[in-house]
């Protein structure tokens, strides 16, 4: 019954500290790709605030190119009038409805696509959490599996006594040969 024990113990004490390693790489590696994860959406979120530095500077372009057409506008309240004009006019009203609805489809985008990889990253974590907890189980029942197989071994192997042999001197020296009784007692 022992060896049965001491065979049990060392399984469980292998078979945790495996386990243990194999998870505590899984929680490193889903770490890893939580990271991963975080970065590309804060590269989208850059990409996404450069998007808008851009359309606030094409705004400004718009908001003179309106200007202009007022002012054709009152050239042509004061009688002046042609093609070109109402051609300028018609086509800044169609490049800013393009502009506007390309803005929000590109942000739409881009937050869904920032909220995606946001939402992977929290998943890569609480994996990384769920592996860490079972590492630390697997340590747990390595160390069972130990202090089974350290408590099972001795009688399962045999008896291991050690024997001490005390050696004295003789009372009465004279009786040893001097030569023995010269040398040292510790070597």
């Amino acid at each position: 019954m022992p060896v049965t024990a001491a065979v049990v113990g060392g399984g469980l004490m292998l078979g945790g500290t495996v386990h243990q390693i194999d998870r505590s790489k899984a929680a490193q590696r889903d770490q890893r790709r939580a990271a991963d994860r975080q970065k590309e959406a804060s590269r989208v979120s850059q990409a996404q605030q450069e998007r808008e530095r851009q359309l606030a500077i094409r705004q400004q372009q718009r908001q003179e190119r309106i200007r202009r057409a007022q002012v054709i506008s009152a050239a042509e309240a004061a009688g002046v009038s042609g093609a070109s004009v109402e051609a300028s006019t018609i086509g800044s009203g169609q490049t800013i409805a393009a502009a506007g609805q390309a803005f929000a489809t590109g942000a739409s985008m881009a937050s869904r696509r920032i909220g995606m990889l946001q939402q992977q990253a929290m998943d890569f974590q609480t994996a990384a959490g769920k592996d860490q907890v079972s590492a630390q189980i697997g340590g747990a029942v390595a160390q069972v599996g130990g202090m089974m197989f350290s408590a099972a071994a001795p009688s399962a192997f045999g008896p291991t006594t050690t024997t001490t042999t005390n050696y004295a001197a003789p009372s009465n020296m004279s009786s040893v040969n001097p030569k023995i009784a010269q040398m040292p007692l510790s070597m």
